[in-house]
């Protein structure tokens, strides 16, 4: 099958340039080009999958939770179309229609990959090949549902806290803050390590805002390039001397060897990390964070328990973990580990872990799906 590469179907593209360090959307957009480029293999799951990942983006803009623990795709395009103001009024509005009509299409869009999709369900994918025009219908149908999103999304905005969208986008209330500011900046030097002190005089109250930052977080986090180049430039070990002055620094693990709780070796492992986790999970830290916090979960702001739960499903994932129930088990299970670590509530951390799982494996991109143990 040779679709048009030409097919007007820019909903797709608008998603993933919107949000793009959202990695799994960029995964689900590139898949589908190359379906279209292709033989549309695959076409009807990377399709849904990329609805599913537009409508869990858009709950964590707003900082809302998943619906259930284990949503369908309609579901979750009710529950992203709510706070963006479309939910459906019970026959008090005529968009009403137009909202049941859109569930349907997703309603048509998962029957039909359980009936025509190759990779879903164990089905042989070299058995037979989708049609072209019902590859067509997969993709119009599954570019009106994001353009729906999208368009509904236009002039609203997000909650702040955990919103992916750049700085640049809100420089409205950015020339807010700036005009309303004093800031004074000094160097403290006392301790382990210069640090940056930042006191912001605000209009219109009394106390004064202190903000206290390491120079390389501040590279770190701002200019990248010029973070790599101190780095390059900064020598690795300290003069002779200097060495009695320095406090024993805590040594920090990017990638965890798991740690079981018990001696059972099939138990999957609660990995708790001491230090940044670096692992095949890393791009998805923030938005990881910002789910975490929609569900009422505390995250510390040395983000022990982000990168516990990103290297706990690295040390739990396999070959085509998102696909494999003993895989995705064990990754609720190491789930519940580290939550229940952290002291969450008992009689949330079951359901609480249910959602992660379903975050992750729509959130996590497909080259992730090759980890092995």
């Amino acid at each position: 099958m040779n679709l048009d590469a030409t097919l007007p179907l820019p909903n797709y593209r608008r998603a993933s340039e919107r949000w793009p360090q959202a990695p799994a959307l960029l995964q689900y957009h590139e898949a589908i080009s190359n379906c279209i480029a292709g033989d549309g293999h695959g076409v009807v799951e990377h399709v849904k999958s990329f609805i599913e990942c537009v409508c869990i983006t858009i709950l964590g803009e707003f900082g809302e939770p998943l619906p259930s623990s284990g949503p369908t795709s309609t579901e979750l395009l009710v529950a992203a179309l709510k706070p963006l103001g479309l939910q459906n009024s019970r026959g008090a509005s005529k968009l009403d229609k137009v909202l049941s009509a859109f569930n349907r299409l997703s309603d048509a869009l998962s029957e039909m990959r359980n009936e025509n999709g190759l990779v879903a369900h164990g089905k042989d994918g070299f058995l037979d090949v989708i049609e072209e025009d019902h590859a067509r219908a997969f993709l119009h149908t599954g570019d009106a549902i994001v353009g729906l999103l999208l368009n509904a999304l236009e002039g609203k905005q997000p909650n702040l806290l955990f919103t992916r969208e750049p700085y640049e986008r809100f420089k409205h209330l950015c020339d807010r803050i700036d005009r309303s500011v004093g800031i004074e900046a000094e160097v403290d030097d006392e301790g382990g390590g210069p640090m940056l002190v930042l006191s912001l005089s605000i209009f219109g109250r009394t106390e004064k805002l202190e903000l206290r930052i390491e120079p390389s977080r501040l590279l770190y986090g701002i200019d990248r390039t010029a973070f790599v180049g101190v780095l390059t430039d900064a020598p690795d070990t300290l003069e002779e001397g200097d060495e009695d002055e320095e406090e024993e620094p805590v040594e920090h693990t990017a990638t965890p060897t798991p740690q079981p709780e018990a001696a059972t070796a099939t138990e999957p492992p609660a990995v708790v990390v001491v230090g940044e986790y670096s692992g095949v999970f890393a791009n998805l830290r923030d938005g990881l964070r910002a789910f975490v916090v929609s569900e009422g979960i505390n995250a510390a702001p040395n983000d022990e328990l982000i990168n516990s739960l990103l290297a706990t499903a690295e040390s739990n994932s396999g070959v085509d973990w998102q696909t494999r129930e003993n895989l995705r088990a064990r990754i609720k299970v190491g789930f519940r580990r580290v939550l229940g670590k952290e002291g969450i509530d008992a009689s949330k951390i079951t359901d609480a872990s249910e959602r992660l799982l379903t975050w992750l494996k729509v959130s996590a991109p497909a080259d992730t799906n090759q980890a092995t143990q």
